[in-house]
């Protein structure tokens, strides 16, 4: 019982510390970080971040005539095959469209459209930011989350474990330890 309830306080501090959703309104994306996307914006291009340095994210559209789908050709590889090559990097493609995919009940994951000529890709926006496949500006890179400032002053946290041990969630070795690491932060 005390560890499911430290484990329950531990996610319910963690989720307090996530990054907001991304949130579609007026053909508008705003990401998880806050950058915002939409029809005719530029996207610098940044890293593939596959093994040979071609993109995960962003690859042929899936409607495009050019779309590979073979699951036995390309060492049945039909996401490679379609992959962004890494030749692209640097370069800059307007957005075209953003399209959300999915439904209320199980969320949606937000793909943005670029392409040059008949050539249209498909960008997951989210990961793409996320691995440096695209370059924003700083302050809309996702933080780490080590990175991210709790609004808890070290006081709380101290009152927050204090309480935990009066419960007997905590033993006195485990309320010693937290609050070590408490009062070492800076």
């Amino acid at each position: 019982m005390k560890k499911l309830l430290l484990a329950f306080t531990l996610f319910i501090f963690g989720i307090s510390l996530s990054q907001s959703l991304p949130k579609f309104e007026n053909d508008t994306l705003t990401t998880s970080t806050g950058f915002k996307v939409y029809e005719g914006l530029d996207l610098k291009i940044g890293t593939g971040s596959m093994n040979d340095g071609d993109f995960k994210f962003i690859r042929t559209n899936a409607s495009s005539l050019f779309n590979y789908s073979s699951t036995t050709g390309y060492q049945g590889l039909a996401n490679q095959a379609n992959s962004f090559r890494r030749n692209n990097s640097g370069l800059t493609f307007k957005v075209k469209k953003v399209m959300p995919r999915g439904n209320k009940k199980n969320g949606y994951v937000y793909y943005v459209k670029i392409g040059s000529g008949l050539i249209n890709y498909e960008m997951d926006i989210e990961n793409a930011i996320k691995s440096g496949e695209i370059i924003i500006p700083d302050e809309f890179m996702p933080k780490e989350k080590s990175q991210v400032q709790s609004s808890e002053t070290k006081y709380d946290k101290l009152k927050k474990i204090k309480e935990l041990k009066d419960a007997g969630v905590l033993s006195e070795e485990e309320f010693q330890k937290e609050k070590d690491k408490i009062m070492n932060e800076k």
